[in-house]
This record gives C-alpha cells, sequence and structure tokens, in this order.
C-alpha cells in the first residue's frame, strides 16, 4: 500500500487522460492520493475529484500566487479547509527562487501567516512550500507562535536544516528528484533521518523519476522514489511503502479504510 501524499492531478496537463492517470494508480497499489488545490483556479477541480473515495485534498494559496489572493479568496479557504475531505492547508509557504516572488517577499509572508492561522483554528497540518529560503523558514517558525503539525514538501535542502525541521515536528517530503543521479546530498539526508520522519510525494506533473525523465509524472511513478528510499534505508519496498502509509495516517489523521 502506497499514498501520494502531495499531487497536482486538477493541473490541465492531465486533462486529456485524468480517469486513466488514477486507475494507474489504484492499479500500482497507491491506496490514496492527496490532490494539492494550492492555485484558486483549481479549487473547484478538486472539490470534484474528492468526489472519488480514494483521492483527499489540501487547499491553500501558493507563495507566488499571494499578490493575486483576495479577501474573498481568503474566506473561501477557511470554507474549504472545513471539508470533511480536506486533510490540510497547503501549499503554502515561502519562495525566494523568482524575482518576481522577491519582489512580493512581504506579502508572501503576510498571506503564510493567514494561513498558518486557518490551520491552527481548524486543527489542520500544513503543506509548506520552501524554495531558496530554508534558513530563512526556520527563523520565520521559531517566531510564530502557533505551529501547526506538518511537512516540508519537496525537502531538497542540507541536512542541518532537515534536523532542524524534524525537531520542531516537521516530516520531509521526499520526490522524484532523490532519485537523481545528481542527488548525493538528499540521499544523505534520507540516510541520516528516521523513515518514521519520511513521507513520499511525487508533485505530479513536475519532478519525474528517474527512470521517467522527460515525461510527464503521475502518481504511479512514485514507486521509483519509494524504491530509492528502501535501498537507502537497507530494508524492503513493502516495508518503506508501510512506515510511509503510517507517518501519512498519523500526520493528517485519516484513516486508511
Amino acid at each position: 500500500m502506497i499514498i501520494d501524499t502531495h499531487a497536482h492531478i486538477s493541473d490541465i496537463k492531465f486533462d486529456t487522460d485524468r480517469k486513466d492517470v488514477i486507475q494507474r494508480a489504484l492499479d500500482s497499489g497507491i491506496v490514496k492520493i492527496f490532490e494539492i488545490a494550492c492555485q484558486t483556479k483549481y479549487w473547484d477541480k478538486a472539490l470534484e475529484l474528492i468526489e472519488l473515495s480514494n483521492i483527499f485534498a489540501a487547499f491553500g494559496i501558493h507563495p507566488n500566487d499571494t499578490s493575486k489572493a483576495s479577501t474573498k479568496d481568503y474566506k473561501r479557504l477557511e470554507l474549504l479547509i472545513q471539508n470533511k475531505k480536506c486533510v490540510a492547508v497547503g501549499e503554502i509557504g515561502l519562495d525566494y527562487h523568482y524575482k518576481y516572488s522577491l519582489q512580493n517577499i512581504n506579502i508572501q509572508k503576510e498571506s503564510f501567516i493567514k494561513q498558518l492561522k486557518i490551520a491552527c483554528k481548524y486543527n489542520k497540518p500544513v503543506i509548506i512550500h520552501c524554495r531558496d529560503a530554508y534558513d530563512i523558514m526556520l527563523n520565520f517558525l521559531k517566531k510564530y507562535k502557533c505551529i501547526p503539525k506538518g511537512v516540508i514538501h519537496c525537502f531538497s535542502g542540507t541536512l542541518e536544516q532537515a534536523q532542524a525541521f524534524t525537531k520542531m515536528g516537521f516530516l520531509l517530503g521526499i520526490d522524484g528528484p532523490l532519485t537523481y543521479k545528481n542527488s548525493s546530498d538528499l540521499k544523505q539526508v534520507v540516510s541520516k533521518t528516521s523513515i518514521n520522519e519520511l513521507l513520499v510525494e511525487t508533485d505530479c506533473p513536475y519532478l519525474t523519476p528517474q527512470k521517467y525523465r522527460g515525461q510527464r509524472n503521475e502518481p504511479s511513478y512514485i514507486i521509483e522514489t519509494l524504491k530509492e528510499i528502501a535501498l537507502i534505508k537497507g530494508i524492503s519496498f513493502d516495508e518503506a511503502a508501510n512506515i510511509t502509509v503510517l507517518n501519512t495516517l498519523k500526520l493528517f489523521n485519516i484513516k486508511l479504510l
């Protein structure tokens, strides 16, 4: 059994074969998919997807979209968070990668705080997006009083940063880049971090594992990431899958059936 804790199957790249993608995931042993609706334009599609029994959702406003978010959007977000199939607020956070993002740092931080407050209010975990800002994020979280439990999505920082996040109670989301030939730093993080502090994600249609590089990523490809985790940890594939499923169920407070 496997859970893809971070997918974007609402994306237009799945418009032609979305049902087939979901079926391939089921056929591959993926029992749950978490649809991460972090752009307002995908919220309605996510609501449609969670009508399916094997799909849950997280709703949020991505840091790169915060400059466009309205008061009305935050009010609707709070309503969406109360949906029984909503497992988290996310992905939310800080992004210092793009030039246009750097022009909106204060707006990003204000939005992040608003969404952290919503997560705390409704006792929801958070899925944190952090790009080129790990130390800034750590300092930010240390100063903020209400910190929900959650996961650092697609972790790509240093071992020291990983240890700082897990010490605060966060889990680390591990994605396809773990399988890349130049991923020695991430492999070290996985090697030195307890498997009880890891989740597996695809972030599809992005971050396709090495075996399928050049193709659109999809939930069924998560098997490649799990294989790499099992290899690094020196355990069986089934053990790696089972432990990460248990981590997921505990963090997001859901049942398998």
